[in-house]
C-alpha cells in the first residue's frame, strides 16, 4: 500500500502537467467580437504581451492617428504609443 501511495505521489504532478498542457490557450480577454466593457482592461498593457483570440478582428493604430481600415463595429481598434503601450481601445 505504501509503495502504491509513493507511485501515485510521483505520478500525479506529471499527470497534472500533461493535462494543463492540453488545455486551450489562455487569452487576456476572451471575446470573439469587440466588447468595450471587456477590452478596456487592455489599456495600460503592452500590445506585445497580450494574447487575444485569433478569430477577433483587430487593428493597431498609433495614438493620435486615424484608423485606415473601414469602420467595422465588431473589430477591436487598439491605439498604442510609440513603445506599444495600449493607450485607448475602441470598436470600429
Amino acid at each position: 500500500m505504501q509503495i502504491m501511495n509513493r507511485t501515485m505521489a510521483c505520478a500525479l504532478p506529471g499527470l497534472l502537467l500533461t493535462l494543463a498542457a492540453c488545455a486551450g490557450p489562455s487569452y487576456d480577454v476572451n471575446a470573439q467580437r469587440c466588447d468595450l466593457s471587456k477590452h478596456r482592461a487592455l489599456v495600460g498593457q503592452n500590445v506585445g504581451g497580450i494574447t487575444l483570440p485569433p478569430s477577433l478582428r483587430k487593428q493597431e493604430v498609433q495614438f493620435g492617428s486615424r484608423p485606415q481600415m473601414a469602420n467595422d463595429p465588431s473589430r477591436l481598434t487598439m491605439f498604442v504609443d510609440a513603445k506599444g503601450w495600449i493607450v485607448q481601445v475602441a470598436c470600429g
